[in-house]
């Protein structure tokens, strides 16, 4: 039976377990905190044309990335890929990301016939670059960022290829860690190319993709019914993204017109900002999940995540600008900072079209941390990356959170006892900034702290913006507080630029201190 509703449903449902699998075997296999444990990555479904077809609820800013790169990587290979082989990429302009977002794909085959595809995109911790964490600042061109590979073969005849294994190990500073969770994001798919031959089998391949295509056009059907609802709605925000330009503040802006009309919603940035010589560029892909991220959160929340989101939406970016940004345009801050603006801006916009359910600002960050340097226990490289959640924004009805990932992150919390045994690094305070919350009839959340010792000297990486500009209210609210980074060491107590990298000797304190949430309303 064609177009059969409950076989879709319960595909869709399938289609969710095998990527939410995929996820736990990449828990279970990878070496790094960052992944193991923070659980930093995406995995995803695809049907045999490359189109997303499932996504497991893991980081909102993998969503519109993941959902192409099989597609585009199709593309760009000119070529199937072979039969029990897997194909590794990095390159921001088929990610979308920044370079420490690895991208292994594998193609599911059975029986001589190639069912689809299963994807997932992982952080590794370093790369190469100027610093450790391959995310540092003071660069202007990709290449100072990292290693950046065009699709390669990893698995060639079920079997790792030594060659590409080594280009990466030879890259990292942390060559064994690197490795390790390459060989666990094999696995990951090894595991859901599996599952995903199990459901077809038993379903029947010929049910499967009636299955799928109508699991897609009802994905698309639902949001084009839930834009007609808005017709004629229109709204237009301007957020701006903090910058330094040879030692002088500058603000970037980025600017959004969103207007409904015959079932469709478009998103014109048009008057952000010129791509800059810095890393907060983001490559179009990644302007594009965000404003599937938006259209979920403001829209429909239960929308599926597959490709049948994407057909209602008409995205206008401005070329060379930082929310579309051309090579070799350095892109490190793309997902930790740009994204998050990207979102703010987004979410402002539908706030005019939806004034009803308008939230305020939240933290406006990913706040990253990056430390790195050689463990004296140890005498071997380390790179710690965390990023640290911070005051989410007040809502109708509901006060913010306080320090949680907010928008585009959704990474776990790195346990005290897991960051001091794996790194030179003593947790000193971990805990809220008091009053930190914007006020209003319902207030945002409040930002963290967290101060750390270095017990080895290490470069020092930090990821914040919303330290110049605080996180906007909305209905009369109030806006959150400031984040901002402090150092004490030997040279005295000194704070840092919301982005910078900087060395740093053993027994520095690093204290970050992440923005809260906007309030809603007049108190």
């Amino acid at each position: 039976m064609k177009n059969d509703p409950i076989l879709a449903e319960v595909v869709r449902h399938g289609l969710q377990a095998v990527a939410e699998e995929m996820g736990a075997a990449l828990i279970r296999t990878a070496h790094s905190v960052n992944i193991r444990d923070r659980r930093d990555f995406s995995c995803g479904v695809f049907d045999r044309e490359g189109r997303l077809i499932a996504q497991a609820e893991h980081i909102p800013v993998h969503l519109g990335l993941i959902a192409g790169v099989v597609q585009r990587t199709l593309e760009a290979l000119k070529a199937e890929i072979p039969q029990a082989s897997m194909i590794v990429t990095n390159d921001p302009w088929l990610t979308g990301s920044h370079l420490p977002d690895v991208v292994v794909i594998a193609p599911v085959d059975h029986e001589g016939k190639r069912l689809g595809y299963v994807a997932n995109m992982a952080h590794q911790v370093d790369l190469g670059g100027m610093a450790p964490g391959s995310l540092a600042l003071g660069t202007v061109e990709i290449m100072q960022e990292g290693l950046r590979v065009p699709p390669m073969m990893l698995v060639r005849d079920a079997a790792i290829e030594a060659s590409t294994l080594a280009l990466f190990k030879l890259a990292s500073r942390t060559p064994e860690m690197i490795e390790g969770d390459l060989l666990a994001q094999a696995a990951a798919n090894s595991t859901g190319t599996r599952r995903l031959v199990e459901m077809v089998t038993r379903t029947g391949a010929e049910r499967f993709e009636d299955a799928v295509d109508t699991l897609i056009a009802t994905t698309s059907k639902r949001l084009e019914k839930c834009l007609q609802e808005l017709e004629g709605r229109e709204g237009v925000f301007e957020d701006v993204l903090e910058w330094s330009q040879d030692g002088v503040n500058v603000d970037l802006p980025i600017r959004v017109r969103l207007a409904i009309a015959g079932g469709r919603l478009s998103a014109d940035f048009s008057g952000t900002a010129r791509q800059v010589a810095g890393p907060v560029n983001a490559p179009r892909f990644l302007t594009f999940s965000c404003l599937l991220y938006a259209i979920k959160a403001m829209l429909d929340p239960a929308l599926a995540s597959n490709c049948g989101m994407m057909t209602q939406i008409d995205l206008v970016t401005p070329e060379r600008s930082i929310v579309d940004a051309a090579p070799p345009a350095a892109v490190a801050l793309c997902t930790s900072i740009t994204s998050q603006r990207i979102t703010d801006a987004l979410l402002g916009a539908f706030n005019r079209m939806l004034p009803d359910r308008a939230i305020a600002a939240s933290t406006g960050s990913m706040n990253a941390l990056i430390l790195g340097g050689v463990d004296a226990r140890t005498a071997k490289a380390y790179s710690y990356v965390e990023t640290y959640g911070g005051g989410q924004g007040g809502m109708r009805g509901r006060n913010g959170a306080d320090g949680v990932h907010s928008h585009m992150t959704n990474t776990a919390n790195s346990p005290i006892e897991l960051i001091e045994r794996e790194y030179p690094l003593t947790v000193l305070h971990y805990g809220l900034v008091p009053e930190s919350g914007g006020v209003g009839m319902f207030s945002g959340g409040k930002g963290l702290t967290r101060s750390i010792r270095l017990e080895s000297d290490a470069v020092v990486t930090v990821h914040l913006d919303r330290t110049r500009h605080r996180p906007w209210g909305v209905g009369g609210g109030e806006p959150g507080g400031f984040s901002r980074i402090v150092v004490e060491d030997a040279a005295g107590r000194r704070e840092l630029p919301g982005k910078s990298t900087v060395p740093l000797s053993r027994g520095a304190v690093v204290t970050v201190e992440t923005a809260g949430g906007g309030g809603w309303g007049r108190k």
